[in-house]
């Protein structure tokens, strides 16, 4: 096998099953459906003005990493189709899809019942959020956890994670544009 295909199957079947395992379990233990993990249908409305919000917040982190001379994604060269699309749906939504379900949902409902309260459930998960990055650049580490913050605002202000997955989904997409045509 080709092993851009195999290791990009991976990225691919990871988040795909790391989401089904945690649905699966959350079904289990009753908590489909509730707020608490946030897998209720949110409001139109609220995603429409979370996305607003994203790509005002999105267009402001592009002119600051330019700004500050920080490179933009990689272009993706070499890759067949067959590859580009299987990256394209692990990392533009079967990644971002089963982060969210792990962060902004299940370790955001379990930590906001802590002491630290919802708060600090978002800061917290933003920083565990960051710490699955840590292949790149302490910038982009810091523009992760930002984005983190803004994903957890939308999480708790809607109170659904749909809002924060289009989001997460639309960044994903946006920056796996910028590595195809050189948007960036």
């Amino acid at each position: 096998m080709d092993p851009a295909l195999g290791s990009n199957l991976l990225k691919l079947v990871a988040p795909v099953a790391v989401a089904v395992v945690m649905a699966t379990v959350t079904r289990r233990r009753g908590n489909t459906g509730s707020d608490r993990v946030g897998l209720v249908r949110p409001r139109a409305r609220d995603v429409g003005r979370w996305l607003l919000i994203w790509a005002v917040w999105v267009a402001l982190t592009e002119v600051a990493t330019r700004l500050l001379g920080i490179e933009g994604a990689a272009p993706w060269v070499g890759y067949s189709p067959l590859v580009i699309v299987i990256r394209i749906l692990a990392i533009g939504v079967a990644g971002p899809v089963a982060e969210e379900l792990a962060f902004r949902g299940i370790a955001h409902w379990r930590l906001r019942t802590t002491p630290l309260g919802t708060a600090g459930a978002v800061v917290v998960t933003s920083l565990l959020w960051t710490a699955l990055h840590f292949q790149y650049e302490p910038a982009i580490l810091a523009q992760i956890f930002l984005d983190g913050l803004v994903l957890g605002a939308a999480r708790v202000r809607t109170g659904s994670l749909g809002a924060p997955i289009a989001m997460h989904v639309t960044g994903n997409l946006f920056s796996i544009a910028e590595s195809l045509f050189g948007l960036g």
